[in-house]
């Protein structure tokens, strides 16, 4: 698991630092560079002062126009903000939490749902192009990357950028199961928000939604081995990230 990193925004959503989680040859990501976050509309003055003292931070938000526009972040001096949205183009799979409560909770199978959208994400997706952009720009020193809750579309840019760092699948997958806890306090929120609107079938669908399962993200990495082979051709054939460029990344990214 992480190093636990002094960057802790106290209304953040599911924030947390990547630094610490091993690569496979041992060398550990540097703290306080790559951050995994949901949505940073809830940031208290305090928190913004904290991420101040990152330079040059870019903030990375996958998150529909919609949503972001209902939800917009808070962002500190420094900060540099691409709206990035992730979603697969298909309108019937969509991580947008307010779509899916207020349209339908009740009219999709959750499970289903949610193995499609992880079968997606990873392919043809402009978003995680502008993340490996900015991975291989030499002057990008931080960036935190996010969505609506940090599970989904960031999930796959955090594996995206761990493989990338030469991490392996069951690091990946930990870093991946860990936000069920760190999702914990956001998602009993909704829970207790939504129990007057939905009934107790509505309440578990959404609980399911907001919660990390290892079978999600497991599809996606099947569905990457299905299409390329190997973790490492879809990096590199996807998103420009061969040998020379992650190299570079781990250089700049990884302690000695």
């Amino acid at each position: 698991m992480a190093i636990s990193s002094a960057l802790s925004p106290q209304q953040g959503i599911n924030f947390r630092d990547l630094g610490g989680l091993p690569a496979q040859d041992g060398r550990l990501v540097r703290s306080g560079c790559l951050f995994r976050s949901g949505a940073l509309d809830a940031l208290s003055d305090d928190d913004l002062a904290q991420l101040a003292g990152l330079p040059l931070i870019h903030v990375v938000d996958y998150r529909d126009a919609d949503e972001s526009r209902l939800h917009p972040d808070r962002l500190w001096s420094g900060a540099v903000y691409h709206a990035v949205p992730a979603n697969p183009l298909s309108a019937k799979v969509s991580a947008s939490l307010d779509t899916l409560v207020g349209e339908a909770i009740h009219d999709f199978d959750a499970e289903a749902f949610m193995l499609e959208l992880y079968r997606l994400l990873p392919f043809n997706n402009p978003a995680y192009h502008h993340l490996c952009a900015l991975l291989r720009d030499s002057n990008t020193t931080s960036l935190v990357q996010h969505c609506a809750v940090g599970k989904d579309r960031t999930g796959i840019g955090s594996a995206l950028v761990l493989f990338a760092l030469g991490a392996s699948k069951e690091t990946v997958m930990q870093d991946y199961l860990l936000t069920q806890k760190t999702l914990a306090p956001f998602r009993d929120r909704m829970l207790s928000l939504f129990a007057s609107r939905l009934d107790s079938h509505g309440l578990d669908k959404l609980n399911y939604v907001l919660s990390a399962h290892e079978t999600c993200l497991q599809a996606a990495f099947d569905e990457i081995e299905r299409q390329y082979g190997s973790i490492d051709r879809w990096l590199a054939r996807e998103y420009q990230l061969d040998d020379v460029a992650r190299a570079a990344l781990q250089q700049r990214f990884l302690l000695p």
